[in-house]
């Protein structure tokens, strides 16, 4: 019944947000809008990883982001992955992120100790869950792509692994300098982070803001040593209930690719990984084999992905309709954990329950 009530586009291009914006968000919006305006950013089309060039099994779903920045997001009905149907260039996608994109998503422009310790708090699971499914003491050294200020890497630090990363927030890498680790803006940069040199390289975050995923991850594989891991988490579709409630916040600009863990978990293995561990918030624990041989020729699809995508475009609707009557059951948890903080007792509670 809601397929038939619900029709895509679900969100049209109004212009609107759907987040409150400060000042230096809104003025940011601006300089990008008018760089897309201008010409100075330039978008080419984004094909499906899967290989279909059939443009009528596009569902476009939503034409702008949560910033209400225009973007077409659409919905692949072979294999269930959504992503933007045109994406910035390489060199506009490098300059939107030295200059506007921290400003946009953060609301600062440079970081402060609440964004670093919700990165540590972050890192601190990611540390508990290597060590459940590793021996901890392989890992010697620890790498993160897209680091911000490093706070991810900061637990990591404090048990004495050899951390780095790289990012292209100048002010973001700083402050985590300032805190004793080492961290360096651009890109990888192989002549500081050489191929087979790392045990462990985290992208948290990081991988659905990839132009071209297959290759960039192809190239970020390189540097792990053989037999030692990778851990990736991007947003999964499927969380969109539990940690969205309004699906809109799901799409952003940056974000060229929005995957579901069926899709990541072929993805990684046609890549040749060895899946650890991955679940559906698209949380996964990677090895890379001895002898590991970097694949750019690979079309990430297998028959059960049309299922899933038909799965993903109702559950779209379900949640679409879950957040209009506020019935998401997500809700009442946020609002009983508020309550529970505005009382002092939530850590109490958190610490009985050992989390």
């Amino acid at each position: 019944m809601i397929n038939s009530l619900i029709n895509f586009p679900i969100w049209k291009n109004d212009g609107k947000e759907v987040v409150w914006l400060n000042g230096l968000q809104k003025d940011q919006i601006k300089n990008f809008l008018k760089k897309v305006e201008s010409k100075e950013y330039k978008f080419v089309d984004n094909p499906c990883l899967c290989g279909n060039k059939d443009k009528s099994l596009d569902i476009l779903v939503a034409q702008k982001d949560r910033y209400g920045i225009a973007c077409d997001n659409v919905l692949c009905k072979k294999c269930g992955m959504i992503r933007l149907k045109e994406r910035l260039d390489d060199y506009s996608t490098a300059e939107f992120y030295k200059n506007e994109y921290r400003d946009i998503y953060v609301g600062k422009d440079q970081a402060s100790d609440e964004f670093f310790n919700s990165q540590a708090e972050r890192g601190q699971t990611f540390y508990e869950l290597v060590k459940k499914y590793v021996d901890i003491s392989e890992i010697k050294t620890v790498f993160e792509i897209g680091c911000g200020a490093g706070g991810i890497l900061y637990p990591f630090h404090k048990e004495d692994k050899k951390v780095s990363g790289c990012d292209f927030g100048e002010k973001y890498l700083k402050f985590g300098q300032d805190r004793g680790l080492d961290l360096y803006q651009g890109e990888i940069d192989t002549n500081k982070t050489p191929k087979k040199s790392q045990d462990l390289v985290i992208l948290s975050h990081v991988m659905e803001h990839f132009n071209e995923p297959l290759k960039t991850m192809n190239e970020i594989i390189e540097l792990v040593a053989d037999e030692k891991y990778l851990l990736v988490e991007v947003p999964g579709i499927f969380d969109i209930k539990k940690t969205y409630f309004n699906p809109i916040l799901y799409f952003q600009n940056a974000h060229v690719h929005n995957y579901y863990y069926y899709y990541l978990k072929i993805f990684f293995e046609k890549l040749g990984l060895k899946v650890i561990y991955g679940n559906e918030r698209c949380t996964f624990l990677l090895q890379k084999p001895s002898g590991w041989v970097a694949n750019d020729n690979v079309i990430v699809f297998d028959n059960n992905m049309e299922m899933w995508a038909e799965k993903i475009e109702n559950e779209l609707k379900k949640y679409y309709v879950l957040h209009l009557l506020k019935l998401n059951p997500y809700y009442l948890k946020i609002g009983l954990i508020k309550v529970l903080d505005a009382l002092g007792v939530k850590q109490t509670i958190k610490k009985a329950l050992g989390r």
